[in-house]
């Protein structure tokens, strides 16, 4: 107990220092005395953790689900709890409780910060038996609530989140006799039960071509007529009564059509940066049935299926299944493949899907679409049978073969003419889901998603003893209180490990050519960075990389090094920064509050040389960072490609005609656009005027690597996942962009230069502010309009000599230090300093 006590009081030292001190405010009321002030005035209970990861039925009584629940800040790594689900009757107020079997899920610790406890202990896995339920009275209804004993205090709360792709996120009903079981989710109170006695219950569907005959039992429920109901509208169905109080259902099916309307989903479309390019696809209908009595009453037709599907039968490219609220549902649609088992294999590494195919797809193609990457699958077609293989080792821009970036991808499909149509899940498939495998390469979690996609969640293969913040915390703790021998290594970061590239990456290059035998390590996100020949790359959150971080002698990063990182005393840590500065950073920006200054100032803490491009940005540092240690002015290693290389071989890879002119389009990210992509230029209607003899490069901020999905448009080649900016420039004829730092960079090749700026204003007073006049100092033309854009690529060559003299000044007062040999001096520099 006194561990625990320990540990807590740890907690509570760290939320004074830190900027949520209103935590140990709120500490020193009294746990209880404080819980019981935020109870009293809120429905809320203070730091209740309870998530529902998934929900499923096991046979015809039996539902099991599974999650996590725990009250933050209470709890001990030295008692296992005990967990009960508790279902309470809405009616009689009567309780049933059920223990709960622990299980250990290292995700219940995603998101927990600041807390002493690891939470992945207090996972579950619960079997309830509904059979008691079936036997109540119709309408009753039931919550699920947890109950935790954590030793020193027992708390009871209902669900609150749950997982969305998957079972939790699909709870369907379970028909025995005339009687259904329906889980519920509230958004207030969690996870429920109701039983009803359907007044229509669905018992069976049929199709022949577009004609569907459903049978209906409807015993106090007289029919008088019926319809489908789907967004589309409502199509009437014929009514024929039959002995027992049943009614045969008949009618067509409304032709679905090729509406111009994406496959991808309203969010994704919303999320897209050229959801009009998304294209065309085959339209999917989902009916539900409607009955009305002879009183005109209404009511949906419940499903009565056994399984959650009606398997279609040959031929078919119809079938019902049980859909939300318990409703009987018919799918439409002229072609789609049904998903009914995925599983990730070793050799070769990548995921196999099978299913049934429903209509005509010969020529089909298929994709896995994630962010910033669209994988390709092979898919084959044996009658109403498919397989597909989605190889998860690839080669992305010529470069070694690793597994795609982590993040979400959903399997889409496209028809031999180019229509995407529906890749859905079979409910089998449904109600396995969340499935969680883990490879060399990658952890994999199955899932289902808006429509009945299917989406693999790919993420770095971390042991569970190592993911989440408590046991990330456990690591940081253990290693701070170390002291460590050092090794004759370097340590390298790009972009927080996201890619290997910039000035880090060129330094890299110059010690392997210089000190071959100097281990190399580089921090990466995940193991899709290819990192450079010889190096050792080392997963974020590992052993190996906080070990790498501790011990090597030389730590070499372009961004923020963050907080998990303790400055050794033999280490030298070379920040060479990302950019010189048009936006102001740092101290200099508007509006910069106290909390963002105590992390800057900590960061700053850890750095021991600044490298700066250019006299510019070595002032900016001293005002910005309020920088008193040593600053390296002596250019960009990334630019020394630049005076050495051509882009030659980069077109080609790129797939750049000798005869196109290459623009380079690169806006920056804005501080009101958080991670997505800025959209002023029009691009499909700039490449439309531009016409073939162009092609548009198009490169996103760092931050958009890995959010939102490529840019799909005829005459543009979406290069944002390229590594090296640097071969961009190489590539590229002339550049257009905004407030980005790209323009000190590619200023060394003195090529043509735009700047599309259309919210100058805003950005200049009020979003972030800048170092100087653009309009003044510019090499090339300041534009507002993608009008005037288009123009001035038409007239790049005419307009060029114009602005020579302010061309010639730029690069005098930004590139004077970009000989080609930058790299060169500053590893001199570092090797040269005196060990300590």
């Amino acid at each position: 107990m006194a561990q625990k006590f320990n540990r807590v009081e740890t907690l509570v030292r760290k939320a004074k220092r830190s900027r949520f001190s209103f935590l140990y405010s709120g500490y020193l009321l009294g746990r209880r005395a404080y819980r019981s002030v935020v109870n009293r005035f809120t429905d809320q209970q203070v730091g209740w953790v309870a998530r529902l990861q998934s929900g499923r039925w096991v046979d015809e009584t039996r539902f099991e689900l599974s999650g996590w629940a725990f009250e933050r800040g209470t709890g001990s790594n030295d008692v296992a709890p005990t967990i009960t689900l508790v279902l309470r009757n809405h009616r009689t107020g009567r309780r049933t409780e059920v223990p709960a079997t622990l299980r250990y899920d290292s995700a219940a610790n995603i998101g927990a910060r600041l807390m002493p406890v690891d939470y992945g202990e207090f996972a579950f896995v619960a079997t309830l038996d509904l059979a008691p339920l079936l036997a109540g009275r119709a309408g009753d209804a039931w919550t699920v609530s947890v109950r935790v004993d954590s030793g020193d205090r027992v708390v009871t709360g209902t669900f609150r989140t749950r997982a969305k792709t998957g079972t939790a996120g699909y709870l369907v009903a379970r028909t025995a006799g005339d009687r259904q079981v329906l889980p519920v989710w509230d958004a207030k109170t969690g996870l429920g039960f109701q039983l009803r006695v359907p007044e229509a219950l669905g018992l069976s569907t049929s199709f022949a071509g577009d004609r569907v005959e459903v049978l209906v039992r409807a015993p106090q429920f007289p029919v008088a007529h019926a319809a489908l109901v789907s967004e589309g509208g409502r199509v009437a169905l014929a009514v024929a009564a039959e002995a027992d109080g049943t009614y045969r259902l008949a009618g067509e099916l409304p032709a679905p059509g090729l509406p111009a309307i994406s496959e991808y989903p309203e969010e994704e479309r919303e999320e897209a940066n050229n959801p009009e390019d998304l294209g065309a696809s085959l339209a999917v209908a989902d009916h539900r049935i409607e009955v009305t009595d002879t009183a005109g009453n209404r009511a949906v037709v419940a499903s009565g299926l056994d399984e959650h599907d009606a398997a279609p039968a040959a031929g078919e490219v119809r079938y019902a299944y049980t859909g939300e609220g318990g409703a009987l549902c018919v799918r439409d649609t002229t072609a789609m493949l049904l998903v009914e088992d995925v599983e990730l294999t070793d050799e070769p590494f990548g995921l196999r899907y099978r299913g049934r195919v429903l209509g005509d797809l010969d020529g089909a193609s298929l994709v896995l679409t994630g962010p910033r990457q669209d994988l390709e699958v092979a898919l084959t077609l044996d009658g109403d049978r498919f397989e597909a293989f989605a190889p998860l080792l690839i080669s992305t821009w010529g470069q070694p073969e690793l597994p795609p970036q982590t993040g979400s991808y959903v399997l889409r499909g496209r028809t031999a003419g180019g229509a995407w149509f529906r890749v859905g899940a079979a409910s089998g498939l449904i109600q396995r889901t969340p499935i969680r495998t883990t490879g060399t390469w990658l952890k994999v979690r199955i899932g289902v998603t808006t429509g009945r996609r299917v989406t693999c969640l790919l993420s770095a293969p971390l042991e569970d003893k190592l993911v989440g913040d408590y046991q990330q915390a456990r690591l940081k703790a253990e290693y701070h209180a170390r002291t460590f021998e050092p090794q004759e290594a370097i340590y390298f970061e790009s972009f927080n490990g996201r890619a290997a590239t910039c000035n880090t990456y060129a330094l890299d290059r110059e010690v392997a050519r210089r000190f071959p035998e100097m281990t190399r390590y580089w921090g990466v996100l995940d193991l899709s960075v290819a990192v450079p020949e010889g190096a050792v790359p080392v997963l974020k959150g590992t052993l190996e990389w906080w070990d790498a971080r501790s011990t090597c002698r030389y730590v070499i990063i372009n961004e923020w090094i963050r907080q998990k990182f303790r400055h050794q005393p033999f280490q030298v840590v070379l920040q060479t920064w990302h950019g010189s500065m048009f936006k102001r950073i740092g101290l200099d920006r508007p509006n910069f509050s106290k909390d963002e200054q105590h992390f800057l100032a900590l960061e700053r803490a850890k750095w021991d040389i600044l490298l700066s491009q250019n006299a510019h940005s070595t002032e900016i540092f001293r005002s910005a960072y309020a920088w008193d240690k040593p600053i390296w002015e002596e250019g960009y290693p990334r630019n020394d490609a630049m005076s050495t290389s051509s882009g030659e071989a980069i077109r080609e890879l790129l797939g750049i005609r000798p005869d196109q002119k290459a623009v380079l389009y690169a806006p920056t990210w804005r501080d009101d656009h958080e991670e997505t992509m800025v959209d002023f230029l029009d691009l499909p209607e700039m490449a439309r005027l531009l016409g073939g003899d162009y092609v548009l490069l198009l490169r996103g901020h760092s931050r958009t690597l890995r959010s939102g999905s490529n840019v799909r448009v005829p005459g543009v080649i979406d290069v944002t996942s390229y590594p090296h900016v640097t071969d961009l420039f190489l590539a590229a004829d002339a550049m257009i962009t905004d407030y980005s730092s790209v323009m000190f960079d590619y200023s060394v090749t003195g090529r043509p230069m735009i700047f599309f700026v259309p919210d100058l204003e805003k950005y200049r007073d009020k979003t972030r502010g800048v170092y100087f006049d653009l309009e003044e100092l510019a090499p090339g033309p300041v534009l507002f309009t993608q009008d005037a854009v288009v123009a001035a690529v038409r007239a790049l060559d005419a307009e060029a000599p114009g602005y020579a003299a302010k061309y010639a000044a730029w690069q005098q007062m930004f590139n004077a230090h970009d000989d080609g040999h930058s790299a060169e001096r500053v590893i001199d520099r570092l090797f040269a300093l005196p060990r300590r």
